[in-house]
């Protein structure tokens, strides 16, 4: 035998002489039954809110082996096992039962568990049943519960080819060319009402010459990447009351999602959509809140009033050359601004909390407040329109920048604007913009009666509760005529004898 093969024959005596060595030294090599050595993470697990036949995203919770033994348990199932709506994922396995489940000392395994319910199905919106986990000594429930929410849903058309329905949103006049995004027209005159939440996949779109209409109560949740659309010659009437809000926000409901800006595109009033109107909404976690483009017939592309808009990733209001009116509206939390106004137009905004506490980086031209008459492309082209008016009366615009209003022009246009009774937060701390006419607060044409700089006493504005307490300056500083147009406050609380600036009438906080 030569040399090479008797070291090839050693090498592969000694490998089995370390595997027959290293099993015999192994001391926990069997398995034996649990004998309730074994506990959970938690004995309620909540999947929080999922809608009807729309699958939950993936919760989980640990069973742990607390012996110093390996162990398998008998059994882990479900209360209505293959009837159950609920599904399991064990140690990697998926099903509903599962039977001899190994737990290595000291270790622990992962229990997935997802829903995906048919409310119809169910005797109440609680979804509730027990998971059963058993060895030979013990038997431990772990309780799941969801709450299904009963929706109707709204998406673009699925053709043959796989493609989606679309909506042609702009055409180059140059070119011809289209530029389209996934989404579908209503078809007719239609009203939400608050019997079950809407649920919109894509971008539900309002058709030329027909209204929708959303009534007190109403919930409407947008998926990612998805929003309502107001075509040319449309109408929107959000028709909430004070406590039955209207709410528009996306569809993940997860704690974790609540405030979280970006989950959905927009609310887009396009050109010339008439009479639209809203009052008592709630607007959250968007991109753009509500953006409204001009029109030519003379009247506001919104009126808007008694309404809260938070948590965009970029602005609360965008208007680019439009018409609104305001009153006791809300905004706050905008990596970009509250309210943004480019290419003019004409503005009221009258008992309005316009706030920005978002903790991003910004300048002075993404504070709460910033609007101008011309518009910059990113060659450098500039367009202007006349600002036939900007009227702000009894608001506060406030923030956790050093500046948070933010006014300029372009001469070449007019730029027409009375700012009175209104606190607003402007340090122009290096003296940067001491030669700007229009952000000269002594100038009594424009300005009258400022608040300049005063902490307005928010009751904790990073949580978007920007109501004001009785050590405010804005208390009693209100324009009375202004008030009596406005005589109710977003609470509903009587201003007309005393009006404080802002949206809110003061309060006494309460001791927390």
């Amino acid at each position: 035998m030569n040399t090479k093969q008797i070291i090839k024959n050693i090498s592969f005596l000694i490998l089995l002489l370390l595997v027959f060595w290293t099993s015999g030294c192994r001391k926990d090599f069997d398995v034996v039954p649990g004998n309730g050595d074994f506990k959970t993470s938690t004995d309620t697990l909540f999947l929080d809110s999922v809608f009807t036949n729309i699958a939950s995203r993936t919760y989980y919770f640990k069973i742990y082996n607390t012996s110093s033994t390996d162990i398998y348990l008998n059994k882990i199932y479900l209360e209505k096992k293959e009837n159950s709506f609920y599904r399991l994922n064990v140690d990697g396995k998926p099903g509903k039962e599962f039977e001899n489940i190994l737990i290595h000392a000291k270790d622990s395994i992962f229990v997935f568990v997802e829903v995906t319910a048919d409310i119809n199905r169910l005797p109440d919106p609680v979804y509730e049943e027990n998971l059963y986990i058993e060895d030979n000594a013990l038997t431990k429930k772990v309780l799941l519960t969801a709450f299904i929410k009963d929706a109707d849903f709204y998406y673009p058309a699925r053709f043959p080819d796989g493609s989606k329905d679309s909506l042609t949103v702009y055409i180059d006049p140059q070119t011809g060319e289209t530029s389209k995004i996934a989404g579908f027209f209503l078809p007719d005159n239609t009203t939400f009402t608050s019997d079950k939440a809407i649920v919109i996949y894509g971008h539900m779109a309002v058709p030329p010459g027909k209204t929708l209409t959303i009534e007190k109560g109403s919930h409407l949740y947008f998926h990612y990447n998805s929003g309502l659309i107001v075509w040319e010659n449309a109408t929107l009437k959000v028709n909430g009351e004070l406590g039955e809000e209207v709410i528009f926000e996306d569809d993940r409901m997860e704690p974790e999602y609540e405030n979280k800006p970006g989950m959905w595109n927009f609310i887009w009033l396009r050109e010339n959509a008439i009479n639209n109107e809203m009052d008592y909404a709630i607007i959250k976690n968007a991109s753009v809140g509500i953006e409204a483009m001009p029109t030519n017939n003379g009247r506001p592309i919104l009126t808007i009033k008694n309404t809260q808009i938070y948590n965009a990733s970029l602005v609360g209001i965008y208007a680019i050359g439009a018409e609104i009116k305001a009153e006791n509206l809300v905004l706050n939390n905008f990596s970009l601004n509250a309210v943004r106004i480019d290419l003019g137009g004409s503005y009221e905004f009258e008992h309005c909390t316009i706030a920005n506490y978002n903790n991003g980086i910004r300048n002075e031209k993404s504070g709460a407040f910033y609007a101008r008459n011309f518009y910059d492309t990113p060659d450098n082209t500039r367009y202007i329109n006349d600002l036939e008016n900007l009227q702000i009366s009894n608001c506060i615009i406030y923030g956790n920048n050093s500046i948070e209003y933010f006014i300029e022009k372009d001469s070449g246009a007019l730029f027409e604007y009375e700012i009175k009774n209104t606190l607003i937060k402007f340090k122009d701390i290096q003296n940067r913009f001491t030669n700007r006419e229009e952000l000269n607060f002594n100038d009594a044409i424009h300005y009258h009666s400022i608040l300049l700089n005063e902490d307005p006493d928010f009751y904790m504005p990073w949580e978007n509760q920007l109501i004001i307490g009785e050590n405010s300056p804005c208390i009693n500083k209100g324009d009375l005529c202004t008030a009596l147009s406005v005589p109710l406050d977003i609470k509903g609380v009587d201003r007309t004898l005393a009006p404080d600036l802002g949206a809110y009438q003061h309060i006494t906080f309460p001791n927390d």
